[in-house]
């Protein structure tokens, strides 16, 4: 069941039902930032609420971490290789609710991005980003993000115009500093890393993932994006007794993305099984699954989020929608007061294993905003 706080259609993706992608040997224009190699929180005291009111201003004053820290000084870093055009284009007051929001599943074709596209920058300028993403994200999310935008340039190949890594985006909200709170937003078709930085914190909510193709192959290897989220799902269903199983499985049919873009400020009512009534082998599969989802977070910042989600596991829910094969072909969702997960498999192409839109939300802190003024 659906409880709007705010209005909003159900989200339906307009995709061309032509895309019918061959899975081979391919040369991607990413090769470069294969060859990059992935680069304590100490918690500061809480300090009484401080900020004039501004959009951006702290609600509590926190000093950065060493993580933070870094995040700052990459982020700086890459500022800094731009010219004066460029950063005009890729940077937007932290009150632009607009852009805040300007983040979708759709290709540019169909939503327009702001900011400076990955086609427009130097190779010293896309080492400075990568490098940025390097210390937001975990090793295992860059190269998440990479295997998406090679995924994109195989559908480039039949549709230039339309798809490719050229075509991701690169955007900050609000000015890359310690002692305010900012947004780094990446992404394009299927992507959509929303990190936004608030002293020794750090949050992707809400982010969009997924892919299509999922499955490829890469220099011989075989490239399956979401596969550790799909196989940890699978294992929990395995431990799951037929009584728990009735209750997890809300439909055969699976269903498309709920609270995808457009949908910030909605919350879900919690549909299946709860961790109440898992057995504590069950209900570690389910963390298990629950990391496997949120672990393009670097460890610092994952470390935290894991913790909230762990205390009020109790009341966080797992439902499942579709057939239990194959692989990947099914609907699921987690419910908890500290998360929503969604895994979204999409069959316009005749394969839903190989496409999939994927959302992660805190429904108690959207872009930041249990750490920020965002009015």
């Amino acid at each position: 069941m659906l409880c709007f706080k705010a209005t909003g259609q159900p989200f339906r993706p307009p995709f061309s039902k032509s895309r019918t992608m061959k899975r081979s040997v391919f040369s991607s224009v990413l090769v470069p930032l294969l060859s990059l190699a992935a680069c304590g929180r100490g918690d500061a005291p809480v300090s009484p609420p401080v900020g004039d009111g501004a959009p951006g201003s702290l609600i509590h004053a926190e000093a950065p971490d060493s993580q933070s820290r870094l995040i700052v000084t990459a982020a700086q870093a890459f500022l800094g290789s731009l010219d004066a055009a460029q950063r005009k284009t890729v940077t937007f007051p932290f009150s632009d609710g607009a852009q805040r929001v300007k983040w979708s599943n759709f290709p540019t074709g169909f939503v327009p991005r702001a900011g400076v596209p990955w086609g427009k920058l130097t190779p010293l300028q896309r080492n400075r980003l990568m490098t940025l993403l390097r210390a937001v994200l975990s090793p295992q999310g860059v190269e998440m993000i990479i295997e998406q935008m090679q995924a994109d340039d195989i559908l480039a190949r039949k549709e230039p115009a339309m798809f490719g890594a050229d075509r991701y985006f690169v955007s900050f909200v609000g000015a890359p500093a310690a002692d305010r709170v900012w947004t780094l937003q990446f992404g394009g078709h299927h992507l959509a890393i929303n990190a936004t930085v608030a002293g020794p914190h750090v949050t992707l909510s809400p982010s969009l993932t997924g892919g299509e193709p999922l499955k490829f192959i890469r220099d011989g290897k075989r490239i399956y994006i979401v596969e550790n989220e799909v196989r940890q799902a699978q294992a929990l269903m395995r431990v799951l007794t037929p009584a728990q199983t009735k209750q997890a499985v809300r439909s055969t049919e699976k269903i498309d993305l709920v609270l995808g873009p457009g949908h910030d400020g909605q919350i879900l009512q919690p549909e299946g099984l709860p961790a109440s009534a898992m057995t504590p082998p069950q209900r570690e599969q389910f963390l298990r699954l629950i990391e496997a989802r949120l672990d393009f977070l670097n460890p610092d910042d994952l470390a935290p989020q894991m913790a909230a989600i762990r205390a009020t596991l109790d009341k966080t829910y797992f439902g499942w929608w579709g057939a239990t094969t194959p692989l990947g072909a099914a609907y699921y969702r987690i419910t908890g007061p500290r998360v929503l997960i969604e895994f979204s498999p999409q069959d316009m192409d005749g394969d839903a294993t190989n496409h999939a839109h994927n959302m992660f939300r805190d429904p108690t802190n959207e872009y930041g905003s249990a750490w920020t003024k965002l009015r």
